[in-house]
C-alpha cells in the first residue's frame, strides 16, 4: 500500500530549506546527489516519507545499500524532531534491525515518532514498510539538541547565516 493509499497528508515544507547554507543529503532539494525527501503527517500523528530508490543507491544488484537505509531512518527521525519541536539535533545513537531487504524500484513508507526524553536527549522510533504493509526495518534513535556554540563551531556559520537559523538551537528536551 503506498503512502497516498494510507491517507498521508500534504507535503510539509521544511522551513530550513530556504537557508542557502543548509545542503542536507536527506532533505535538501538543492543537493544534487541527495534523497530530496518530502515529509507528510500521517493520520496517527507520525511523520513519514515515501521513497523509491534507484540503482544509484544499490549495494548488491537490485538491493538498496544498508547504509543508505540507515541514512533514510536517521533523516526521518531527525526531521520529526525538527518539525515537532522546531529544533535541530545531532544523532547520538541509531539502531536498526533489518528484517527484509529493500529492493530498488519499490516504494517504501518510512514513518517516525518521538518516543521519549531523558538525560538531555530525545528518543525516536521509526519503521520502513513495503507496498503490501510488510515490515522491512525497525529503528530507534537518540538525539542531542544542538547548542549555539556547537552550531557556530562545527557548522562554520558566519554571523549572517547564524542569525537566520539561531532559533533552531539551544532547545532543551523538556525535562526539568
Amino acid at each position: 500500500m503506498s503512502a497516498t493509499q494510507q491517507g498521508v497528508g500534504d507535503d510539509i515544507e521544511f522551513p530550513w530549506n530556504s537557508e542557502p547554507s543548509f545542503n542536507c543529503f536527506g532533505c535538501s532539494p538543492r543537493n544534487p546527489i541527495g534523497l530530496k525527501l518530502r515529509m507528510r503527517r500521517l493520520p496517527n500523528g507520525d511523520y513519514a516519507t515515501e521513497t523509491t530508490f534507484s540503482e544509484d543507491y544499490a549495494s548488491y544488484p537490485g538491493i538498496v545499500h544498508g547504509g543508505i537505509v540507515n541514512v533514510l531512518l536517521d533523516e526521518v527521525m531527525g526531521d520529526t524532531l525538527a518539525l515537532v519541536h522546531g529544533m535541530l539535533a545531532f544523532t547520538v545513537t541509531l539502531r536498526s534491525k533489518m528484517l527484509l531487504p529493500l529492493v530498488v524500484g519499490t516504494p517504501y513508507l518510512t514513518s517516525a515518532r518521538i518516543s521519549g526524553r531523558g538525560n538531555g536527549v530525545l528518543l525516536t522510533e521509526a519503521e520502513i514498510t513495503g507496498p503490501g504493509g510488510e515490515l522491512h526495518v525497525m529503528a530507534t534513535g537518540t538525539y542531542q539538541p544542538i547548542r549555539s556554540e556547537q552550531a557556530r563551531r562545527l557548522m562554520k556559520l558566519d554571523d549572517t547565516a547564524f542569525g537566520r537559523v539561531r532559533h533552531y538551537f539551544d532547545h532543551g528536551t523538556g525535562e526539568s
